[in-house]
């Protein structure tokens, strides 16, 4: 999936148990320089994700750029390829570590998702280094996966159906710096992207 000019991402609508308030939540993206590979927005939960991760490999890459899942989740990997793989991860900073091994045309494997919590952490394959893909760990079901073109610096999305309830927004994007902020609803707000120090781009965000 990618983006087209100022495409509106939504959600599909979720339930909320003990109360008839939701909120739509529009955030504009716009980058200085080329954007990251992928990236996360959220609000916090404190309900793992209904998402189930599943990954999937063909034609020598992944088929998503990233994943969405829950601590003590499992991780599906499938390959759906006609080559063998061999997907991995060891980022320290995230106590992420593991290996699936050798997965034949055809197999699958399966590894638990037990990592720091709001965070990414990226995954590839042995022996195709080219490959790359990443898996958040968040708690919520409000969430919108980014995933960026190399040319393209203006992004639009739309989360709907947020309980008033959630005001804490995370930004994930690999290589940049963990964004937390809060929204609270009628408010709009802008904050600045940031990777190694330097200012990279804005996120203009409005609640109503």
């Amino acid at each position: 999936m990618s983006f087209t000019n100022k495409l509106f991402i939504s959600l599909l609508p979720l339930a909320f148990a003990g109360s008839a308030l939701a909120d739509t939540v529009t955030a504009e993206l716009e980058f200085t320089k080329r954007p990251p590979f992928a990236g996360l927005i959220y609000l916090v939960d404190n309900k793992s994700t209904s998402s189930q991760v599943t990954i999937d490999q063909k034609d020598k890459q992944f088929t998503r750029k990233l994943q969405v899942g829950s601590s003590g989740q499992q991780i599906q990997f499938n390959n759906s390829d006609s080559v063998e793989h061999n997907i991995f991860t060891n980022e320290t900073k995230h106590s992420a570590n593991f290996d699936v091994g050798l997965m034949q045309p055809g197999a699958s494997s399966q590894v638990a998702l037990n990592w720091q919590e709001n965070s990414i952490v990226r995954i590839g394959c042995k022996i195709h280094p080219k490959m790359r893909a990443y898996i958040a760990n968040i708690l919520s079901d409000y969430y919108q996966v980014l995933d960026f073109e190399k040319k393209k610096k203006n992004y639009q999305i739309q989360i709907e159906n947020v309980p008033s309830t959630l005001t804490t927004m995370n930004l994930l994007m690999p290589g940049y710096k963990s964004m937390e902020f809060e929204l609270q609803p009628g408010e709009t707000k802008e904050v600045p992207i940031s990777k190694k120090g330097k200012q990279r781009g804005t996120l203009k965000l409005s609640r109503q």
